[in-house]
């Protein structure tokens, strides 16, 4: 029973860190499935600004969104993502499209602020921190408040228009 504890405690606060913009953000570990290169994304007609279609993924179909785009630190700006990072939402996984991913850190719990300020206008309700390493700040984010249940409707209805 110990063990689990301190099993469980050693995966808190360990973020996959990325980068948009010049600027370092961070996901929670166990909320990431895997990173890919980007590769060939087929477009969906109508879809959302931020939507950038479905890329194919071993085999699987999956939803890309432009997070700058969602965000909206990407405006008027070519998509300049490499990297998306695969999570999984209500049990179907989604795609985030950002410009790098970096590195796994783990913060410890004094060097993580709950009380997130605006950060170059990324609204508050995506922000679940910032956590603090060395002389850097990494924007910790919030995936449950990524997307409203009619968005997420929309991805996964979308899903089968592709054919990649």
């Amino acid at each position: 029973m110990a063990q689990t504890l301190v099993k469980e405690k050693q995966s808190d606060n360990k973020y996959v860190i990325f980068t948009m913009k010049d600027e370092e953000y961070g996901l929670e570990v166990l909320q990431v499935h895997e990173i890919v290169r980007i590769e060939k994304i087929i477009p969906v007609p109508h879809a959302q600004k931020y939507f950038l279609g479905m890329m194919d993924i071993r085999g699987k179909v999956i939803p890309i969104i432009d997070l700058k785009e969602k965000l909206g630190l990407g405006e008027g700006e070519p998509m300049s993502a490499q990297r998306a990072i695969i999570i999984e939402v209500e049990k179907r996984r989604i795609g985030l499209a950002v410009d790098r991913v970096s590195s796994v850190v783990q913060f410890k719990s004094e060097d993580i602020d709950q009380g997130p300020p605006a950060v170059k206008s990324v609204h508050t309700r995506y922000i679940s921190g910032i956590g603090k390493v060395k002389e850097r700040f990494i924007v910790l984010m919030n995936l449950q408040h990524l997307f409203s249940g009619e968005e997420l409707g929309e991805l996964f209805s979308r899903q089968h228009l592709a054919k990649v």
